[in-house]
């Protein structure tokens, strides 16, 4: 991934797809996407109804719920309660999804980003020195669009965003084969060696 963003100040990412040859620009969360925090509704466990719309936080699915506060393509980034700041949790999602109040909801503005892209290059940004805060970090909104990245053109994002979200399907993929794989050898354990 490290190819495919550019660093070191240039505008130019090492790694390209066929066609592209367009510096990338500089440019703020602000001016790439809207923010949609008014609509998040938190809501204690015991309050939950079970349903099939996923209740996401900080750090991704914390329940299923009846009811939506969001309906779209959206990225969602956590604002406090993350459990890893090296790899902060930033993911891309679809649909009805209920958000509470510790993930900030973005949405990429159609004419100027990908939501697939927007979701991997702040992925890829360092988001440890925009934190505040002591044991608890959180990201300001006002912080957070004011983040700075580079950005290639449209059709070049679309390119990238498909690119890794095939490579996330396929690490899915992977994964559950190796889980059956372990469950299986884990069964015939058991059976042998009673």
């Amino acid at each position: 991934m490290q190819k495919l963003f550019p660093k070191n100040g240039s505008k130019f990412p090492q790694l390209r797809f066929a066609g592209f040859a367009d510096a990338w620009e500089q440019r703020k969360v602000s001016e790439l996407a809207d923010r949609y925090d008014n609509l998040r509704v938190p809501i204690t466990a015991s309050e939950r109804v079970a349903g099939e719309t996923p209740y996401y936080g900080a750090n991704g699915i914390q329940d299923y719920v009846e009811g939506f506060t969001h309906n779209g393509e959206f990225v969602l980034v956590a604002e406090d309660g993350a459990n890893d700041l090296q790899n902060y949790p930033v993911q891309y999602v679809d649909g009805k999804i209920w958000v509470n109040n510790h993930a900030h909801v973005l949405q990429a503005k159609e004419e100027r980003v990908d939501n697939k892209f927007l979701t991997n290059a702040l992925k890829h940004t360092n988001i440890e020195p925009y934190l505040v805060g002591g044991g608890r970090a959180k990201l300001n909104a006002d912080v957070m669009m004011k983040i700075n990245f580079k950005v290639p053109t449209l059709p070049e994002q679309v390119q990238i965003g498909k690119f890794f979200d095939n490579l996330d399907h396929l690490i899915t993929l992977h994964q559950r084969k190796l889980e059956k794989l372990q469950e299986l050898k884990k069964g015939y354990l058991q059976k042998m060696f009673c």
